[in-house]
Formats: C-alpha cells, sequence, structure tokens
C-alpha cells in the first residue's frame, strides 16, 4: 500500500486483518478493532460454537453478538485512501530512516495516518473513536496534498516580493557605489582647488607684502636724502656761526671797522644757505607723516572675511541634510523613544508602566510631593535632557483631542499657574496643539495657526541643538520650524487637558 508521504508510514491500518485488504463495509467491535463486515460475520460463522464470538485479533470474548454497525467514518477514510496513487500496489513497509515511535499517535501508539481538519490535529485509526466521532477526518496524503497546494499558491507571491527586494537592493548598491565614487572624485578635485587656494592666498600677502616693503623703502630712502641734506646745511650753519663769533671776540674797535664789511660780506653770503635751512624745516613739517598700511591690512583682512563667509556657507551643504532625509530616515538615525519623568507629572496625570504614555485622570493619583513636580497644570516632561546633537521622536495623539507635544528647557518653572509654567506661553517653551481637529503652534505666548490636511495620529520632532532649530512633522511634511538656543538643558514635554485623553511617545 502506499506509505504516507507525511508520517513515512504506510497505511497498514486501514487494511482488514482477516483479508489483509483494504475495509469493505468495516464494522468497529466493542473492543475497538475493526474488520470487513463479511470477514467478521464468516469468522464467527467459522467457529464450532455458533454462539461464541470474539475478536479475530485481541481474542476478546463477548457472552452477546455485538450489533455490527458500519464505521461511516472508516469508511470514507477507506474510500480516500483508495484514490491515493499505488494504495492497491504495494504491501506494508516502512521508510528508511525514520523514526517510528515519533510517527506514532501518543495515545494509542498506533500510526500517524490520519489529519483531523476540526481539531487541525494528527490522528491514527484508533482516535476515530472518541473524541474525533463525526469530524472531518482525511488521510495524511491528502490534506499534504491540500496544504502543499496552499504554499504552491504562495510561491509566486512570495517570489514577486523576493523580485521586488532583490532589485531594490540592487538599486541601493548602486546608489552607494555612485555615491562614493561622485564623493570621491569631488573630494580629489576639492584636494586640487585647495593647493590652488593655498598658492592664491600666499601670493595675495606675498603682493601685500612686497608693497608694504616698498612703500616703506621708497619713504625711508627720503627721508635719509633729506637728513643727508640738513646735515649738510647744518654744517655750513656751523661754519657761519663760528665766524660771526670771531669777528665779534677777537676784533679791537677799529679793526672791527676795518673787517666789517668783509664779516657782512660774508654773513650776506650764508644767507641764502640760512633761508633753504627755513625753507626746509617747514618743508619737512609737511611732509613728516607716518606710513598708513591700513588700506592693505584692510585688505587682508577682506580676504579672511571672505574666507569666513565662505566657510558658513558651505558648513551645511557638508553636512547631511534634513531636507534629504523621510522620517523613516530620522528614525534610523536620530530616533528616540524618549521616557516620561513621574517626578514632574501633574497629580491627574497617570504615567503608564512603560513610562510611554501620559493618561489625564479625573482624580489626583497621590504622587509624593518633588520640587520639579507641575502642580496647576496637567503636564509632565520627559527625563531624557538634550543640549547637544540632534534627536527625532514621534508622539501619538490619536486618543486626545486637546495636548500640548514639544520641548522645554529644564529650568522652566514648574510651581504655580501663571504662564511662566504653561507650555508655549513663555520664552523657554516651544510647542505643537492639537485642539479637535485644528492645529496651532506656540513660543512666548504667540500662536499660529497650522495648515494640516486631514486628522495626523502621530507628530514626530527633531531637535538639532547646534543648530537651534526644533522641527515639527505631520504625515512625513514639515509643519513649522522653531528657532532657539538649544545648547541649554531642553527636554521633550506632554500637555493633556481633557478626563481620559492619552498621549504616548512612540517605541522605535
Amino acid at each position: 500500500m502506499a506509505s504516507s508521504s507525511m508520517t513515512g508510514v504506510c497505511a497498514d491500518e486501514l487494511q482488514c486483518i482477516v483479508c489483509l485488504e483494504l475495509y469493505e463495509e468495516p464494522i468497529t467491535l466493542p473492543c475497538g478493532h475493526s474488520f470487513c463486515k463479511v470477514c467478521i460475520e464468516q469468522h464467527w460463522e467459522s467457529r464450532e460454537e455458533a454462539t461464541v464470538c470474539d475478536c479475530p485479533n485481541c481474542r476478546e470474548v463477548f457472552p452477546i453478538k455485538p450489533k455490527c454497525q458500519k464505521n461511516v467514518a472508516l469508511a470514507k477514510l477507506v474510500e480516500q485512501m483508495k484514490l491515493v496513487p499505488g494504495v492497491n500496489e504495494e504491501k506494508m513497509k516502512l521508510t528508511p530512516g525514520v523514526n517510528v515511535e515519533e510517527r506514532r499517535c501518543t495515545e494509542h501508539g498506533k500510526p500517524i495516518l490520519l489529519y483531523c481538519k476540526d481539531d487541525e490535529s494528527l490522528m491514527c485509526v484508533m482516535c476515530l473513536v472518541g473524541q474525533h466521532t463525526n469530524h472531518k477526518v482525511v488521510p495524511v496524503e491528502i490534506v499534504h496534498d491540500e496544504f502543499k497546494g496552499v504554499l504552491n499558491a504562495k510561491c509566486p507571491e512570495l517570489s514577486k516580493s523576493k523580485q521586488h527586494l532583490e532589485s531594490e537592493l540592487h538599486q541601493l548598491k548602486r546608489e552607494v557605489e555612485q555615491t562614493q565614487h561622485s564623493g570621491k572624485g569631488t573630494v580629489d578635485r576639492m584636494e586640487e582647488k585647495r593647493l590652488a587656494l593655498y598658492q592664491y592666498v600666499n601670493k595675495s600677502v606675498d603682493l601685500m607684502k612686497s608693497g608694504v616693503i616698498k612703500r616703506q623703502n621708497e619713504k625711508l630712502f627720503l627721508l635719509q636724502k633729506q637728513m643727508d641734506k640738513v646735515k649738510e646745511q647744518l654744517n655750513s650753519l656751523h661754519e657761519t656761526n663760528s665766524t660771526l663769533k670771531a669777528a665779534l671776540q677777537d676784533l679791537e674797535t677799529i679793526s672791527f671797522l676795518q673787517g666789517y664789511k668783509d664779516v657782512i660780506k660774508s654773513f650776506f653770503f650764508f644767507m641764502p644757505r640760512l633761508e633753504s635751512v627755513s625753507h626746509f624745516k617747514s618743508l619737512k613739517m609737511a611732509q613728516t607723516t607716518v606710513l598708513d598700511f591700513s588700506k592693505e591690512e584692510k585688505n587682508l583682512g577682506s580676504l579672511i572675511q571672505l574666507h569666513e563667509n565662505f566657510l558658513k556657507n558651505i558648513r551645511k551643504p557638508v553636512e547631511l541634510q534634513m531636507s534629504d532625509l523621510d522620517q523613516s530616515s530620522l528614525i534610523s538615525l536620530y530616533g528616540r523613544t524618549p521616557s516620561l519623568d513621574p517626578n514632574s507629572a501633574h497629580r491627574r496625570i497617570k504615567i503608564s508602566q512603560d513610562l510611554r504614555t501620559a493618561t489625564r485622570t479625573e482624580t489626583d493619583n497621590h504622587h509624593p510631593e518633588h520640587p520639579d513636580r507641575f502642580d496647576r497644570w496637567s503636564q509632565v516632561l520627559s527625563s531624557d535632557c538634550f543640549s547637544s546633537g540632534r534627536h527625532y521622536w514621534e508622539v501619538d495623539v490619536r486618543s486626545s483631542s486637546l495636548c500640548l507635544i514639544g520641548i522645554c528647557l529644564n529650568s522652566m518653572r514648574r510651581k504655580g499657574g501663571g504662564n511662566e509654567c504653561w507650555m508655549g506661553r513663555n520664552p523657554e517653551s516651544w510647542c505643537l496643539q492639537k485642539c479637535e481637529n485644528k492645529y496651532y503652534t506656540w513660543h512666548n505666548n504667540q500662536r499660529t495657526l497650522l495648515s494640516v490636511p486631514g486628522n495626523p495620529e502621530r507628530f514626530g520632532f527633531l531637535l538639532d541643538c547646534e543648530e537651534g532649530e526644533f522641527t515639527c512633522f505631520g504625515d512625513s511634511r514639515v509643519l513649522h520650524v522653531f528657532r532657539g538656543n538649544f545648547l541649554v538643558p531642553v527636554k521633550p514635554a506632554i500637555g493633556v487637558y481633557d478626563v481620559g485623553d492619552s498621549v504616548r511617545f512612540c517605541s522605535f
């Protein structure tokens, strides 16, 4: 008989042990063994004592002849088994390498040949009498083929998905190669331009230095010539002065009068020189000014400023641009799952056990007194604190009709009912408000109405501390960008104001 592809055991349990053929109109005795109706009748008739009825298998004797009724389930099973190819071609055998004990019914120890569709369980022939009575039972070969058909039907779909993913992976690999190639080419060209820039800067500075030195040398040369001329005139003046002193001191009255004309002539000989000295003095006072090199220094300062502006303009493009990233990429790169700080929660804010959900309750939750706790506004902060880097998180607001979600400086006040403690109403907090199907942003008590299509179930938030930007996302769209000083400790924050509403930090 055909062996089961599922169990590795032949369908021997569907054979009558009297005729060794598949059951014909099978009946089941009280002891549980089954036989062809004709076979059991002939067996009893062949007995010497016609009144004695026993089981040919276990030899149990029945005082009263059992009422032989057809086992409908077993008969149906035999009919289904006859449809299995080769069922009448082989004798009983076991498949090599199969552990027979593992393929037997744990309750009856018989080979597993059947499958109950009602209970979705494997069974033996003996299981037909009992809890599986009137159940839909089929040979394992049939259900095996049926289930294989179901799986085979899934194969094209799986193959299509596999091809799609392989194509996507191939495209990503190509993009990686293109990115690596384009990046390397750009880096090499930038290195060449760096050398050219070095040469340009060096040449510019050298030209400015040579100009300064040339002007300096020209001025020194002029000053030296003027100094030489002054020294020459000064020597002449010394000679004239000496002659006059000698005339005044050494000559007597008669001699002085006799030589007066010569002295006067000598004096007037030196007068033009004295006048030229006086003229030189006035000329020297007009020309003697300190060289001004501020223009050259200003030019060099302009070059430095140009370089600083250039660095400022290229700094952002060097970094990964937020516009190039979708929300899944933001999650992969900067995703965070903030935890709520129970010590900051208002007494009517209940915090979930996983510290992710804040729920507004009608009664107090008996939170212990704490300096960080909000005592007027039903708000709660995260225990996470950021002051550098980029951080992205998402908030589920589907269970809330009125809430505030955003960030607060850790220094924001918690006690009191004024605006200094209310999210968005002070300079130390930035938030998005959901009010039914309308959405607003709040900062420093300034409200802005947002255009938000539909009714998003969650919002995303990206905090870029160095750039001083806090971006709000809704349905993969940038809704608003706050700007501020986020290099000081900042915490994610939630406010829930309607009883029964909940807001939850999403897990990544």
